[in-house]
């Protein structure tokens, strides 16, 4: 079977692409006006996601939970099988997660308020931390990204996601430098219930895996497009799913489900409303009294990260 393989950094020729030189159609897209701060920000933020796209050439792998040697699956739930052949076209995607330093160059430039604002957000906010965005925030940062450079940026397919964790379709459980955990070298260390909570890693903090992409597995979930259906494996195209056409959640990858090393298998899903919930007392502090309330703006638990990714075909949903 042919596997899907990876090449070195692919770089952008310019922060402005024509619709000759990228293969894409549209005319040239000029940078916004702005101050002239936002507009350094801007292009450093620009020059960064060339410096750090990583190509993968297209090919076909078998997505899903392909089960133990003994033939039993890993993952308990059953929407992460049937294992099923997919084709890919080429794409490229970020090596690392989007920042709060990234999505605040984004809010900044666009007139949108900053994320997580609030008491809890604000002592979680670093600058290199992952951002802490809904799927209605990344898609926004994405397709930022793709008027300002005229080319198909967009959040990953589910399948493409896959198999760029699998570092190209390998069958590997764990998208880390060796294909398995080792705290605290590739992974953030455990930590014990009644110990203080430490705060995510920075991006970048642990050995990529071996098609040069960083913390796809560092106990955070990654929005991707496609809408979740429990049963979808069954009936997905094999050329360039894009997942089904409506639903009521989004499906998310990476550590979902907990801390336990088994949430961050490569096929494991978990479905999030694409605007998250966040508890609120306005009655007073206590479990009784709580109101759920949808996160404001672009905002979300600080677990929502995201990267964005450059395809050869556009991404229909």
């Amino acid at each position: 079977m042919q596997t899907l393989k990876f090449v070195a950094p692919i770089f952008l020729s310019a922060i402005v692409h024509t619709a000759a030189s990228s293969g894409e159609t549209g005319a040239p897209v000029a940078m916004p006006a702005a101050d002239s701060d936002s507009s350094r920000r801007v292009k450093t933020l620009l020059d960064k996601v060339q410096r750090t796209l990583r190509a993968f050439k297209g090919g076909t792998f078998v997505m899903g939970d392909w089960g133990t040697d003994s033939g039993a699956p890993y993952d308990i739930e059953a929407d992460s099988r049937p294992v099923h052949k997919v084709t890919l076209d080429a794409f490229s995607m970020m090596a690392y997660k989007v920042t709060y330093d990234d999505f605040d160059t984004f809010t900044d430039a666009s007139g949108n308020e900053r994320i997580d604002m609030d008491p809890f957000g604000i002592l979680a906010r670093a600058p290199n931390r992952p951002a802490g965005v809904s799927w209605h925030g990344a898609k926004a940062y994405c397709q930022w990204l793709k008027e300002l450079t005229n080319r198909r940026f967009d959040l990953p397919t589910e399948a493409q996601w896959e198999y760029a964790a699998r570092s190209g379709g390998r069958k590997v459980l764990f998208a880390t430098d060796n294909g398995k955990i080792e705290r605290p070298r590739n992974f953030p260390r455990e930590w014990q219930h009644g110990e203080k909570e430490p705060p995510l890693p920075d991006v970048g903090s642990f050995p990529p895996n071996r098609a040069g992409l960083y913390g796809m597995s560092e106990n955070t979930g990654e929005w991707v497009n496609d809408w979740f259906v429990e049963n979808y494996y069954k009936v997905s195209p094999q050329r360039n799913p894009t997942g089904p056409d409506t639903g009521i959640r989004k499906v998310q990858r990476g550590s979902v489900g907990g801390r336990a090393e088994i949430a961050a298998m490569v096929f494991m899903r978990e479905k999030r409303l694409p605007q998250p919930l966040e508890d609120t007392y306005p009655n007073g502090v206590s479990y009784d009294k709580r109101v759920t309330v949808p996160f404001p703006g672009y905002s979300s638990h600080l677990v929502d990260n995201f990267r964005c990714v450059v395809s050869a075909v556009p991404i229909a949903r």
